[in-house]
C-alpha cells in the first residue's frame, strides 16, 4: 500500500519539522556566500529526517521494498555555478536513476513539474539552475550515476561539512514574512 512507504513518512517528517520552518529568503541569499552556513544547516535538518525515518544512511536495492527514495541533496548549475538544496527522488531498483527534483528556493520548495507554476517562476528555475550536477547526503551503494569523488568542489565541500551546522527553525511568522509568493499571473508578492 503506497501510504505505508517510508518515502511518504519522510515527506511528512520534513513538511512538519523542516520545510515550514526555513527562512527561504535567507536561504537564497546564503547560496551566494562562501561559507553557506545556513544552507548546510538546512541540509543537515533534512538529513536528520532521513536517519529518523529510514533508520539508516546507506541504501541499496534491497533496503526499501518500494524501490524509490527521497533524499536531501545539493545541486550546482553547470552553466553558472549556482547552488541549490534539493530533494532528489531516486530509483533504488535501477541503480539510482534520478526521477525527480524539488528545489529549495526563495519561492519555497518548488517542483518544476508543477502544472500551475507561473512562467516567471519556471523561468527563474531554468535561468538559475539549468543543467546540474548533484550529490546527496546519504550513501547509495548501487548508484552508477553519482560518484561523490568526481563532484564539483563546491558540492563536495557542502556534503563534507553540512553535519557541523545546526538548523535553527524560524517561527512561522518569519517564514511568512520572508517567503516570496507568486500569483497566478506570475507576479511576485511578499
Amino acid at each position: 500500500m503506497m501510504n505505508d512507504y517510508k518515502m511518504n513518512f519522510y515527506v511528512d517528517y520534513i513538511n512538519r519539522n523542516v520545510l515550514n520552518r526555513i527562512n527561504y529568503a535567507c536561504l537564497q541569499e546564503d547560496y551566494q556566500t562562501e561559507e553557506k552556513a545556513y544552507v548546510k544547516s538546512v541540509l543537515n535538518a533534512l538529513h536528520q529526517g532521513v536517519t529518523e525515518v529510514y533508520g539508516t544512511e546507506t541504501f541499496d536495492r534491497d533496503t526499501l521494498e518500494e524501490g524509490f527514495i527521497l533524499l536531501p541533496g545539493v545541486l550546482q548549475s553547470r552553466e553558472n555555478g549556482n547552488i541549490c538544496i534539493s530533494l532528489l527522488e531516486l530509483d533504488l531498483s535501477s541503480s539510482g536513476e534520478h526521477r525527480g527534483t524539488d528545489y529549495l528556493t526563495k519561492y519555497g520548495c518548488i517542483n518544476p513539474c508543477e502544472e500551475k507554476m507561473p512562467d516567471a517562476v519556471r523561468r527563474f528555475l531554468k535561468e538559475t539552475y539549468r543543467t546540474c550536477d548533484y550529490g546527496y547526503t546519504a550513501t547509495l551503494t548501487d548508484d552508477i550515476h553519482v560518484d561523490k569523488e568526481c563532484l564539483p568542489d563546491a558540492l563536495k565541500e557542502i556534503l563534507a561539512d553540512f553535519r557541523n551546522h545546526v538548523f535553527v527553525p524560524c517561527s512561522r511568522e518569519e517564514v511568512s514574512e520572508n517567503l516570496l509568493d507568486y500569483t497566478t499571473d506570475g507576479d511576485m508578492e511578499r
